[in-house]
């Protein structure tokens, strides 16, 4: 016979275990009479707990009450010749429990506790908006409207001067706005779609996509866009940050082992939000080349990135 002593929660999973595999057990207070089997199997699926508060009486050194105020200590007992098999489920039962693994991600790599529309989440989105605030407070010196002259000279794509080599108009223009309307719009739209997809990819990341995309999308423009028109504005980026969201989804869902994480709430919105872009974007006097441009660079990017390691924004 071999005494295990245990806590009565610890005895009540141990006896389980044993007698659901039909093993020989029996079980005892530590310093109590000895209970048959029949009243072991009573205790354990009963969990019986002491009853009062009082201590019991101190047995052998292994065997003294713990300070835990779970209760007194239990003393389960097999046959020898039963101990190989018993052994194993009792540390499996006794072992800690461990904490509950998070909630798969509600919203873009953020779980239920967490904030979405945070300072921290939105510091990439509200750096990128300020650049464009300061730019266009500059080039627009107080006034609503400028001249396509004064556009043109602050970095405007000129389809005409693009071709001629000055590419760098490609990436000045995404910070350009042609009035206060338009870069209201613009700014809205990253604010409110920026800190969800930075929780996700990381700060960096949300930076560099946007870039990427404002830049994939007025090279569209460029080549299948109006040959005379002057083209500003940061939505072709905006229409990035749509498709990386999708293309995260993507990601997350080919690697999802549970089908409940294949369809989270965001995915729903994300699509809404991508509609609205789309009919947006087709509106008569938007850049839709640009707008479409981006999308389909941002699902590209936001599929081969996925999300961040730990879903931290950095």
């Amino acid at each position: 016979m071999l005494p295990l002593n245990l806590t009565t929660e610890q005895a009540r999973r141990a006896m389980l275990s044993l007698l659901a595999m039909g093993l020989d057990a029996r079980t005892h207070r530590a310093g109590d009479e000895r209970i048959e089997p029949a009243e072991a199997q009573r205790t354990a699926r009963d969990d019986v707990q002491p009853e009062s508060s009082e201590e019991a009486p101190a047995g052998p050194a292994e065997a003294r009450p713990s300070h835990d105020s779970s209760s007194r200590l239990w003393i389960i007992s097999v046959d020898e010749d039963e101990l190989g098999a018993a052994l194993p489920l009792v540390e499996e039962a006794i072992a800690p429990v461990q904490e509950a693994p998070a909630p798969p991600p509600l919203f873009l790599g953020q779980h239920a506790t967490d904030g979405i529309w945070t300072r921290r989440n939105a510091a990439a989105g509200f750096a990128i908006a300020a650049v464009c605030i300061i730019v266009h407070a500059l080039v627009h010196e107080g006034e609503d409207t400028i001249p396509r002259s004064a556009m043109i000279a602050a970095g405007a794509v000129a389809p005409w001067l693009v071709t001629q080599g000055q590419w760098w108009r490609l990436v000045t223009a995404i910070f350009l706005h042609f009035d206060i309307r338009h870069l209201v719009g613009n700014m809205s739209a990253l604010l409110l779609l920026g800190p969800p997809l930075a929780a996700t990819i990381g700060q960096l990341r949300f930076v560099l996509l946007f870039l990427v995309t404002g830049f994939t999308g007025n090279v569209v423009s460029q080549l299948f866009g109006d040959e005379a028109a002057v083209k500003a504005g940061a939505s072709g980026g905006i229409c990035g940050i749509l498709g990386a969201m999708a293309g995260v989804a993507l990601a997350t869902m080919a690697a999802a082992t549970d089908a409940r994480e294949r369809r989270p709430a965001w995915q729903t919105l994300g699509a809404l939000a991508a509609l609205f872009g789309m009919i947006v974007g087709f509106e008569p006097g938007r850049d839709h080349y640009a707008h479409l441009g981006g999308l389909l660079s941002g699902l590209a990017v936001g599929r081969i990135i996925g999300p961040a390691a730990g879903n931290t924004a950095t």
